[in-house]
């Protein structure tokens, strides 16, 4: 009788490949939109220059012998309060020595871990800040949908989103002397805007006619497209998983952002990572570390992150609210 293949060969797991539905870094956009400030307390206060009397020029003509016109400016403040989060897998000391090459199971679960926090994070700046009843820079004062500051969807034949965004730049310009320069686009949007022939007929003769997010950012005049992309499992543990966006596909949000925060200096908003915990901080304020747990017998991966994304600058951005169909 001849030999049999599992004479020959005992089945065992392969070193150089594994499947995890991990998402690359890049799609988690939170830290991308606002400005990112470290602070060393979980919460305090900053100045505000009033900007109606900042904006007001009360210079005026002078007569010979006479003073000058007097001015002022006023203040006030606001704060920012920074909240705590966490997450840690412990890796039971057996389970780690008995584990496959290919898992590579401290690397693995370290990945594991720092994806569920950055996961939470852009879920926390969705539900502060890409929403409806936030933004009050658009032509309306409030937010931007079909039959309010849009005349057709973005995804219907003849919408205009180019004339359609640069109205509302224009607007919150006229509020504020700042053009916003940052668009952050739902994923269904980006698909439609992809598709849109007032897009595509101004590059059907460049770059193969191909809608990048570079040549989008060309296209509406600002310095940056993103594509809130991430996904969520929004289903308890052991229940059927429900699979969605972490932000509303059909919306969009344009915004004014300086490169840097500093003194003086507007912003749509902000992101406050406080860094007074001890230890290395990596992806701009969330922190992992590795340590022994020996009443578990375990090595404890964890990661930790203290932020606030503090919208100051209500009148610096514009949500457009289901603008495809």
């Amino acid at each position: 009788m001849p030999l049999t293949r599992s004479e020959v060969h005992v089945d065992q797991a392969l070193s150089n490949l594994s499947i995890a539905y991990a998402q690359e870094q890049e799609r988690f956009v939170s830290t991308k939109i606002f400005p990112s400030l470290n602070v060393n307390h979980m919460s305090d206060r900053f100045h505000i220059f009033d900007k109606a009397n900042y904006l007001r020029s009360n210079a005026d003509l002078r007569a010979p012998g006479s003073p000058t016109k007097g001015a002022n400016y006023t203040l006030s403040t606001d704060t920012y309060s920074c909240k705590e989060y966490g997450i840690h897998m412990n890796i039971d000391d057996t389970v780690n020595a008995n584990a496959d090459a290919g898992l590579d199971i401290m690397a693995s679960t370290t990945r594991y871990i720092t994806e569920q926090l950055l996961l939470k994070r852009d879920q926390v700046f969705a539900a502060t800040c890409f929403k409806t009843g936030v933004w009050t820079g658009s032509s309306t004062g409030t937010d931007i949908g079909v039959g309010s500051g849009i005349t057709t969807a973005w995804s219907a034949a003849g919408g205009t989103p180019i004339k359609d965004i640069q109205t509302q730049q224009d607007a919150v310009e006229s509020k504020t002397g700042r053009r916003p320069n940052t668009l952050l686009l739902g994923s269904d949007v980006y698909t439609a805007l992809r598709d849109s022939d007032d897009l595509l007929d101004r590059v059907k003769f460049s770059e193969r006619g191909v809608l990048t997010t570079d040549l989008m950012a060309a296209l509406f005049d600002v310095e940056r497209v993103m594509v809130a992309a991430p996904i969520v499992n929004t289903a308890h543990e052991n229940a059927t998983a429900t699979y969605g966006r972490v932000f509303d596909p059909d919306d969009a949000l344009l915004c004014y952002v300086p490169s840097a925060a500093g003194l003086m200096t507007p912003s749509a908003g902000y992101m406050f990572s406080f860094t007074g915990v001890s230890g290395a901080y990596q992806f701009e304020g969330l922190r992992t570390l590795r340590y022994r747990q020996d009443a578990f017998h375990s090595e404890r991966i964890e990661a930790m992150a203290a932020f606030d994304f503090k919208v100051t600058g209500a009148d610096l951005g514009v949500f457009f609210n289901e603008c495809v169909a």
